[in-house]
């Protein structure tokens, strides 16, 4: 089917709110079925068919078949009955019934409306507003298809919610207060009655396009992404096709190429970190980018959204899953880039416990060697391996079970162990990082030398997976904490480390929990992983001082 741009523009938007500039996005689709195009001011669009008479558009479009003299009088037709395809016909809206329709939430996070929080499924009606607040984000869906997304940092109120009584097409008006939304209209391609998304400076009347619109105090900008529009402010009026963009300011518009996408450097394609940095190839003229990560590459539903001056970005989260990142690269003028993609998946349950010992780079007696982690709360067993090379090519230990503490002999030597969490459906997690200890021969009468048996320091000694280099790199940090409940309301210990151990002094005999979280040097953003549990009791040594447990099996660290 062929595609035909209609360029249309209104000198007079009727509305002395919406001042500055009017923009009509043109590529009307032709199609079969019907020819609806959109809006133009205070008249409804649309391309005659083959077989079209002004009778039949009246009876479906107007409040009545009698308003087809009206069509003939204001179209200037010469017989009603023979219509040239291709004419662009006007409908004033003003005969046309409306009834009243609902915006159907498809995805929401951390949005509100009216002071209540947003979930998919809900239906909004006219005159709803909606918060994103700095971290929210909100997908609505029309009854053609249409959607608009919302993202963080933006309030905007759904001022027009209708649609053809007889026709089926919606008769929409979105009001951005601030912030951005980003438009996919009538993506069917069946036509569009009318859909406005306005600015205190910029009106952008739609017809079958990708769009996005963004409001600020100083400026509102337009980037289309797919289309062509016609805009005019004052006695301006300029061609806009897609792949480019304008700016309104003080009446006056700015034309500009949209910048260039970024170009994504390598990213893991699976993720088993909360957090991981992604970077990109700088942008000629870009001051800015913008990072997402979506579930689908069409940016409806965000799980995560930030700023960036510098070409990358930290991104987080702590849900298994498929999603997108996407990022568009900004310009001076304030307009984006199509978005850069990239698929991956994350992985992170069942977590890797947290080791407690052996204690990386300590050194211990020869015979039984205890080995301790924590209780991860989606974990049904765990793996356990001993070997003499990190790469663990030939392992000397391979365990599976349920215990969080076992002994094994060990004779002397440099060895690593490392440890897994296994679900119940016998899904595996990834491993902890291997830790390095040695063993040595030490007669049990011997005086204790510094550093061995590390156990009995009166410190906990926790580790966790190191961070990824370039995170490290970025400033990112660990941030651990230890509580005697879940909450973490009045952590006993609350450390930010560079590292991966931390050693906590020991506390009393009970049922503690531990986590930790990447710290990106802003409290309120540590994103902290699940609590893992940790028994903390007494051992009594045996003949060789070899710690032996006592208790029902729980994890328990030596006095």
């Amino acid at each position: 089917m062929a595609k035909q741009a209609d360029a249309i523009w209104s000198g007079s938007i009727g509305r002395a709110a919406f001042v500055g500039a009017f923009i009509v996005f043109g590529g009307a689709w032709q199609c079969a079925m019907a020819q609806p195009s959109g809006a133009d001011g205070t008249d409804f669009l649309y391309r005659v068919q083959q077989g079209d008479t002004l009778i039949s558009l009246a009876d479906r479009y107007m409040d009545g078949v009698e308003g087809w003299r009206l069509l003939q009088q204001r179209n200037r037709v010469a017989n009603p009955y023979r219509l040239q395809p291709g004419l662009l016909l006007r409908i004033p809206f003003d005969r046309i019934p409306v009834v009243p329709a609902t915006a159907h939430v498809v995805f929401a996070r951390d949005a509100i409306t009216e002071g209540k929080p947003l979930q998919a499924g809900m239906k909004l009606a006219e005159d709803a507003q909606i918060d994103t607040g700095d971290k929210g984000a909100v997908t609505l869906a029309f009854d053609d298809g249409t959607r608009v997304t919302v993202p963080p940092g933006s309030r905007v109120a759904l001022s027009r919610v209708r649609a053809f009584a007889r026709a089926g097409l919606i008769d929409v008006r979105v009001q951005v207060k601030q912030g951005e939304t980003e438009s996919s209209v009538s993506p069917k391609k069946t036509g569009v009655g009318r859909y406005e998304i306005s600015t205190p400076a910029l009106v952008t009347g739609v017809r079958g396009t990708r769009f996005r619109v963004q409001a600020s105090d100083s400026a509102s900008t337009s980037s289309v992404l797919e289309g062509e529009v016609a805009a005019k402010a004052g006695r301006q009026s300029q061609a806009i096709k897609a792949g480019f963009g304008v700016q309104a300011s003080g009446g006056r518009l700015k034309r500009a190429t949209l910048p260039a996408a970024p170009r994504l450097d390598a990213i893991p394609e699976l993720v088993q970190t909360p957090c991981f940095r992604a970077t990109w190839q700088p942008v000629k003229g870009a001051v800015g980018y913008r990072a997402a990560v979506a579930r689908d590459a069409a940016l409806t539903e965000l799980s995560a959204y930030q700023s960036a001056k510098t070409p990358g970005a930290n991104l987080c989260g702590d849900e298994d899953g498929d999603y997108t990142l996407v990022v568009q690269s900004i310009d001076a003028l304030g307009l984006t880039s199509k978005s850069a993609t990239r698929p991956f998946t994350v992985r992170l349950h069942p977590e890797a416990p947290y080791t407690i010992q052996p204690a990386n780079g300590k050194t211990y007696r020869s015979g039984e060697v205890a080995f301790a982690w924590a209780v991860v709360s989606d974990a049904r067993s765990y793996d356990m391996e001993i070997a003499g090379a990190q790469t663990f090519a030939s392992p000397v230990v391979r365990q599976h079970g349920q215990d969080v503490r076992v002994s094994k002999p060990l004779d002397t030597g440099t060895w690593w162990w490392r440890v897994r969490s296994v679900a119940a459906d016998g899904k595996t997690g990834p491993w902890s990082d291997a830790l390095r200890f040695r063993v040595l021969d030490i007669p049990p009468d011997a005086v204790p030398t510094a550093g061995v048996d590390a156990g009995n320091d009166g410190k906990l000694h926790a580790h966790w997976s190191a961070l990824a280099p370039e995170l490290a790199a970025s400033g990112a940090r660990t941030r651990v904490q230890l509580a005697s409940e879940p909450t973490f309301a009045t952590p006993i210990a609350d450390i930010v480390s560079e590292g991966t151990e931390a050693a906590i002094a020991q506390p009393p005999a009970g049922v503690y929990y531990i986590r930790t979280g990447v710290d990106l040097g802003d409290a309120p953003s540590v994103v902290y992983a699940k609590p893992q549990r940790i028994d903390v009791g007494a051992f009594v040594g045996d003949s060789r001082h070899s710690p032996v447990q006592s208790g029902g099996g729980n994890l328990l660290l030596n006095d």
